[in-house]
């Protein structure tokens, strides 16, 4: 065979030598595995070509190999699916038909308990181009909770440009029960939800706990009615940036146990709530940065309270405005405060003793440091 070879790199090869190489190659490398495509539409006839057709999103999950990818045609698709596989469910936008949206709904009828729509057990799954719409599902603050999107134990993934809405409960007298979550992690190993769209829900918006990270980057939070928890980030690592949390209890409430960055988000708050936060740090978070925010409405525009009374928070950059408290330090040392506008508070920074504050713009601010 490799007397065959060296004739073919002269030139003298015979008819088989080609043939040979490739089998020679294809021994060596291994051949490459064919790659089905999985569609899911309900309809006979997909929205795009596929080697493999379904009609729900729990049958081409169930049948998916690890690390397939499921394109889901634009339609309405009321189950609750459970993926256990490493996957990829990406929406379809279908222009040709001027449709584009594929949206998880809750089946018919309503639930007595409470109801979780997407449940994620593996690691690496992604969600792309995908809504979860918790409408008419539980009925009634006795039955439970609507959850949009779960990350359970130990696994992990990324929502990018999905839209969560209406995960709530009606209380049946105008109001809601508060305590239904659009995305929620437990225990996950790392979460990340960027570009998305997360609004209407009564309890916390996105409330992620994780093992390693959890990032949550350009993504717009807003819930039914003005005081429910917009973002909460549990991990040793934690990003959250260039977010919009408007009408939130908390804003951006951050537990943060080696290092984590809250930069260049957007905190409208209730101005109603008086122990609300824009932007909040509990019970450790010894090397985060808050930086290049915009926070306006709330109780206290920034605050921490580290375990312990250990400090290294720090504050830059940040433009605080509408507040009683612009940046409140629950009297713990050793946080930095430095080059942030302050502007229409009460006092500017609350427990300023042995904190370093620096180059801050107080304006209209009744008492400055206190």
């Amino acid at each position: 065979m490799f007397n065959a070879i060296k004739r073919t790199a002269l030139g003298v090869a015979g008819p088989s030598a080609a043939a040979t190489v490739a089998s020679l190659v294809l021994l060596l490398l291994g051949a490459a595995p064919a790659v089905a495509s999985i569609v899911v539409d309900p309809n006979a006839t997909p929205c795009v070509s596929a080697t493999k057709h379904y009609t729900t999103i729990q049958a081409a999950v169930s049948a998916a190999p690890s690390g397939s990818t499921i394109s889901v045609c634009p339609a309405t698709y009321a189950e609750q699916i459970t993926i256990t596989t490493p996957l990829t469910l990406k929406g379809v936008t279908n222009t040709s038909g001027n449709t584009g949206a594929a949206v998880i709904t809750i089946p018919n009828g309503t639930f007595a308990s409470s109801f979780t729509q997407v449940i994620i057990q593996a690691a690496n799954v992604t969600l792309n181009n995908i809504g979860v719409d918790g409408s008419n599902g539980v009925s009634g603050c006795s039955s439970g909770s609507v959850s949009g999107i779960l990350f359970d134990s130990g696994s992990s993934g990324t929502l990018k440009q999905v839209a969560l809405r209406n995960q709530n409960v009606s209380n049946g007298s105008g109001g809601y029960c508060g305590g239904s979550f659009a995305v929620y992690a437990t225990s996950a190993a790392s979460v990340t939800v960027t570009d998305s769209s997360v609004r209407d829900y009564d309890g916390t918006g996105i409330q992620l706990t994780a093992t390693t990270s959890v990032t949550v980057n350009t993504t717009t939070v807003t819930p039914v009615v003005a005081g429910p928890n917009c973002i909460y980030a549990n991990a040793p690592t934690v990003d959250v940036a260039s977010n919009t949390a408007v009408n939130c209890a908390y804003g951006v409430y951050v537990s943060s146990t080696v290092k984590g960055t809250v930069s260049a988000n957007t905190v409208v708050g209730t101005g109603t709530v008086d122990s609300g936060n824009g932007i909040f740090c509990f019970p450790t978070c010894t090397a985060l940065t808050i930086s290049g925010n915009t926070v306006f409405n709330t109780f206290n525009g920034m605050s921490m309270k580290t375990s312990g009374g250990v400090g290294g928070v720090v504050f830059q950059n940040n433009d605080i405005s509408g507040t009683v408290n612009a940046v409140y330090l629950y009297i713990q040392p050793g946080n930095t405060v430095s080059n942030n506008t302050i502007t229409d508070a009460t006092v500017g920074v609350y427990g300023a003793s042995g904190n370093t504050l620096s180059g801050n713009a107080y304006r209209v601010v009744t008492t400055l440091t206190q």
